[in-house]
């Protein structure tokens, strides 16, 4: 399930229901790594489905196929039974068509489980019942950091377009300062594969998953030919830079500065929320890629997470909902930002969105 485009799952290609309106069928990217719930929630397969967040894997699939979806604050909901990428930023969430949905599914899905050592003993608040667009007296954050150069002309309009929706809805809009998230993709793409080469380490043929034994193998044998056969290129990947970066002499170099890194983004949220109440910012930094563009890039698939990953790195909860189309018809999504535990004021903010949006384009049906 790693990466944003769902090419490297063990069942082949996920294919969004969407396409672009130059006429061409050119198969798209439903985003990653949620993009099997994204996809079927967006054909219309079911209403809401599960999908699970590590720097983006709720948020960017919701933005890439006009749905709606929430990574709630770390904890909130149990992670047991999910197969572990990277334990300190994986976050389980709803994905549905719209914000009602989603807090409905949120409220169901959340609360204790002691099976989770991650898990947050905290009662769970109606979300759904508290849900109010009004954001009279809130104070939405615009982080100037978030303003990158090269920025699609389109990314940014929708944004500054999602600034004025809730300045309409009450709210009112003030610039802010992240000075630390040049730093958050570096220092991600060095913790979560550090995570999972230790979490995927059990994945060695003797207890969890599956076991190739060549004839005559020993215990070594078995162990490469079942890493080998079980794991595909892009968590290879992940793997082999996650093991060096906690290989002796690296240590330090890597993965004790990614964690010093990680602390700075943490404060620097902690101090913005002095000056308002959520952030608004974009989800990704285009909308939906064909499959095989980006395949042979792992560095541009990488900067498709820009916009999400800070937040993971932080624990906080964080919603896209649709903005509107591109010239070629793409959804494009605007994602909220949230005090911990805030999820009813990313809710709200996003319910806001959605009224003024208007968003009610979907894919036309092609399969």
């Amino acid at each position: 399930a790693m990466g944003t485009s769902n090419e490297t799952s063990a069942f082949g290609n996920v294919i969004s229901p969407w396409r672009r309106n130059d006429g061409g069928n050119a198969p798209l990217a439903p985003g990653g790594s949620s993009g099997g719930s994204s996809a079927a929630i967006s054909a219309r397969l079911c209403p809401a489905a599960t999908g699970t967040d590590t720097g983006g894997s709720i948020r960017q699939p919701a933005a890439f196929t006009g749905i709606s979806g929430i990574k709630p604050t770390y904890g909130r909901c149990s992670r047991w039974g999910v197969i572990a990428f990277a334990s300190s930023l994986d976050q389980a969430g709803p994905m549905a068509r719209d914000v009602r949905d989603c807090a409905i599914m949120l409220e169901a899905m959340s609360g204790f489980d002691p099976k989770d050592s991650t898990s947050l003993d905290l009662p769970v608040p109606q979300w759904e019942a508290g849900l109010s667009s009004n954001l009279k007296g809130k104070r939405v954050g615009i982080p100037r950091e978030y303003r990158m150069d090269g920025m699609n002309a389109e990314i940014a309009a929708i944004w500054d377009k999602g600034a004025e929706w809730l300045r309409d809805a009450g709210a009112e809009i003030v610039e802010v300062s992240l000075p630390h998230t040049r730093y958050a993709l570096p220092a991600y793409y060095i913790i979560a594969p550090a995570e999972a080469s230790s979490n995927l380490a059990r994945y060695d043929g003797v207890r969890y998953g599956q076991r190739n034994l060549p004839d005559g193998a020993g215990l070594q044998d078995m162990y490469a030919a079942t890493r080998a056969a079980g794991f595909g290129p892009e968590v290879k990947r992940r793997i082999m830079i996650g093991t060096y970066v906690l290989s002796a002499g690296f240590y330090d170099a890597y993965y004790t500065q990614a964690q010093k890194v990680r602390a700075l983004i943490a404060r620097d949220f902690a101090q913005v929320w002095e000056h308002c109440d959520v952030l608004l910012a974009p989800t990704a930094p285009s909308a939906a890629f064909g499959l095989g563009e980006n395949s042979d890039d792992p560095i541009a698939m990488y900067l498709n997470d820009v916009f999400a990953v800070p937040a993971s790195l932080a624990g906080l909860p964080a919603m896209s909902v649709p903005g509107g189309l591109d010239s070629m018809g793409l959804p494009l999504g605007l994602q909220i930002i949230g005090k911990p535990l805030d999820e009813q004021g990313v809710l709200n903010a996003g319910l806001a969105i959605e009224e003024r949006a208007g968003f009610t384009a979907r894919p036309e049906r092609w399969w």
